[in-house]
This record gives structure tokens, sequence and C-alpha cells, in this order.
């Protein structure tokens, strides 16, 4: 009876073995989809972080985010903005409803980013109401706090920089 068996598998292995290749792959990717979107959800939770924005063609720009607070340097001087309470969320979700929201994500390699280990993932964004399709963005998430310690754009060529600690409000 095994040699009929045998018979009728083999010329299904490479079709078998292909489908679990590909769903080997596909489960890969959607973990590492969930596992940016956690990330996000992460940063839209933290108490307060400190961001950092070079675009292409662009002087810098700088955000602090602090409770319910939002402070911006758009230029020389700071302005805050309250917020109301969940609304740093709430944009979070608006932005990224879900990991399966996230298209192509893979994970792309290793770095340590001021002192931090982090992994680098590649990821599509959903749109965004009112414009057109984004390209391809990396995220470095940190292997020890989870959170997003650097992004970057290439579509628009932008680098962003997320820091944690020391993080203060700089106007009253």
């Amino acid at each position: 009876m095994e040699q009929p068996m045998r018979a009728l598998v083999t010329p299904f292995a490479p079709a078998v073995v292909a489908v679990a290749l590909l769903a080997q792959v596909q489960g890969v990717q959607a973990n590492d989809c969930q596992t940016i979107y956690e990330a996000y959800e992460a940063l839209s939770k933290a108490p307060a972080y400190r961001q950092t924005m070079a675009f292409a063609g662009v002087p810098p720009m700088e955000l602090i985010a602090i409770g319910d607070a939002i402070y911006m340097k758009p230029g020389p001087s700071w302005q805050k903005l309250p917020v109301d309470p969940g609304t740093r969320a709430s944009m979070q979700k608006q932005t990224m409803p879900s990991a399966a929201a996230l298209k192509d994500c893979s994970r792309v390699g290793t770095e340590t980013v001021r002192g931090q280990p982090a992994t680098i993932y590649q990821y599509t964004p959903p749109p965004m109401e009112g414009a057109g399709p984004l390209g391809p963005q990396r995220v470095w998430i940190g292997t020890t706090s989870g959170l997003p310690l650097r992004m970057t754009s290439q579509q628009e060529t932008t680098d962003v920089n997320l820091f944690y600690e020391n993080v203060v409000a700089p106007i009253p």
C-alpha cells in the first residue's frame, strides 16, 4: 500500500512545497504588518515623544507630543496645539486603521539607532483621503521598546527620527 501512496504523492510534491512556501511567505508578511501596526499604535499611546523631520527642499521641523498637547516648531519658534483626549490615537487610526490596511510588509534588516537595536521594516501605507497612493516607506522599530525610532519615505524623501527619553515641553 505504501507504493501506490508514494506514486500518488510524488507528482504533487512540487505543488505541495510551493503552496507551503507561499503560505509561509504570506504569514511572514502578515506578521510583519502586525508588528508595524503595533509599533505605530504604541507611538500614539506613548506618554511623550520628540520627532525631528527632514523633508527634501524644506527646512527641518520638530514636533513634541506630551499627553494631550502637541508642540510644533515649523520655523524659528514653538507653537502649542492642545488636542482633545484621545486625539493622537484617533489620528493614528485614520492614517493606519489596521494591520490589514498595510501592504507589502517585510523585514529588510537590522541596525542600531542611537545605541538601540532596531529591526527595519518596509511597507506601503494605505492611501490617505484626498491624496494619491503612497509609495514604500521604512520604519526602524526598537527591538526592546517596540516603538518606531526612525521612519523614511522614498516618495516624499522624508527622514523622521523619534526620541522618547527626557522629553519636555519647550514652552508653557
